[in-house]
């Protein structure tokens, strides 16, 4: 187990290369979230059925730890040069796209056999991530792969807002603000155009582009420049604690503000604040506490188990809903238990016969990449 980073802790240098056992055992934690979310097994109106159907907060704990890592492992090292683009690109795409492009082409394989030719502009638009700027595709191949949309989008934007907070750290927080604003000047242009859903509304930015979910992003920025200057303390279990707490509160209070007609609670303009502005301070107290403090939860994310089952935790994001999930549940059970953990075992076996080997061979080797792998 790491210890942590305190002031008059290491470098920031040693730090980046510091291996994070708690946030790899959060990944899973994150993942399983999202899929009780999509596989919500108790009764309508039952107090559970409410809770589970605000699951989704799951993918803003991938996104602050997005913007937590990608802080901790480029933040300062980004220089202007194709070499250093060329090496930064190469290892996001390395990251997340060979299992995505690979999984994404056998849905379509299979929606092929049905549907025939008329399936491949919807396949072009999934590998290139330019389906989650559509409301009308944002579900289409890999329903929950408009996450990496959002994603790819902050790994490009990146390098640009840590050229500009090194100059200006005052801007941390005006930069969510301005691609707020961004993101509204798309939906009043291009979403004119009635394309599709081309940045159609507004609840649609707010959700699922980055431009409405970039708080979350720069929640992890901000963490990961405290955890650098040593500015994170120990508070005897009270950051995991308050943290859990607020990330309950949450999903209690995205059940209270969810009306009638609403199938989740961020669909409402409360509940969009809740969900992309009041929850990453949360996932913030959370993941401080995990990087500071001795606590049990911190020692459970960190066994052996739970970092294998981080490690393919992308994996099973990618494959927990789509073909290879119902090829299980139509062949072999349809038990849920039995299903979710067979998911579990074929995640493993993917990541670490073809994520992992594939991860290696794009990636530039690199002195300082963080065993956390991002």
């Amino acid at each position: 187990m790491s210890a942590p980073v305190i002031a008059g802790s290491p470098s920031f240098a040693t730090a980046a290369r510091t291996y994070l056992p708690a946030l790899t055992g959060v990944r899973a934690l994150a993942a399983y979230l999202v899929c009780l979310h999509h596989y919500n097994p108790y009764p309508v109106g039952t107090w559970m059925d409410d809770a589970l159907r605000e699951f989704h907060v799951g993918v803003p704990l991938f996104f602050v730890l997005s913007g937590f890592l990608i802080t901790l492992r480029y933040f300062g090292t980004e220089q202007w040069t194709g070499r250093w683009w060329g090496r930064y690109l190469r290892n996001r795409v390395a990251r997340i796209y060979p299992m995505f492009f690979l999984l994404t082409t056998l849905t379509y394989a299979v929606l092929f056999l049905s549907k025939g030719p008329s399936v491949f502009y919807s396949w072009l638009f999934n590998v290139t991530f330019l389906s989650g700027f559509f409301d009308d595709y944002k579900y289409t191949g890999i329903p929950q792969g408009w996450t990496l949309t959002v994603e790819e989008c902050f790994y490009l934007f990146a390098p640009l807002a840590f050229a500009l907070l090194r100059r200006r750290p005052r801007l941390l927080w005006l930069l969510p603000l301005a691609l707020l604003g961004v993101g509204a000047v798309l939906v009043n242009t291009l979403g004119r155009l009635e394309h599709h859903g081309l940045f159609g509304n507004y609840l649609f930015m707010l959700l699922f582009t980055f431009f409405g979910r970039a708080v979350e992003f720069f929640a992890g920025v901000q963490l990961a420049l405290w955890f650098r200057r040593g500015q994170l303390r120990p508070a005897r279990g009270l950051l995991t604690g308050a943290g859990l707490l607020l990330l309950a509160a949450v999903v209690a209070a995205l059940v209270a503000v969810r009306g009638p007609a609403d199938e989740f609670g961020q669909e409402t303009p409360w509940g969009v604040v809740l969900n992309n502005v009041v929850l990453p301070g949360g996932i913030v107290l959370f993941y401080a506490g995990l990087l500071t403090e001795g606590t049990w939860l911190r020692r459970l994310l960190s066994t052996r188990l739970l970092q294998v089952l981080g490690k393919s935790s992308y994996v099973f994001y990618l494959i927990h809903i789509g073909v290879l999930q119902q090829c299980v549940k139509g062949h072999v059970s349809t038990n849920s238990w039995v299903v979710f953990g067979l998911m579990n075992l074929l995640a493993i076996a993917l990541y670490y016969l073809v994520e992992q080997p594939l991860n290696r061979w794009l990636r530039v080797p690199y002195a300082a990449e963080t065993v956390t792998r991002h």
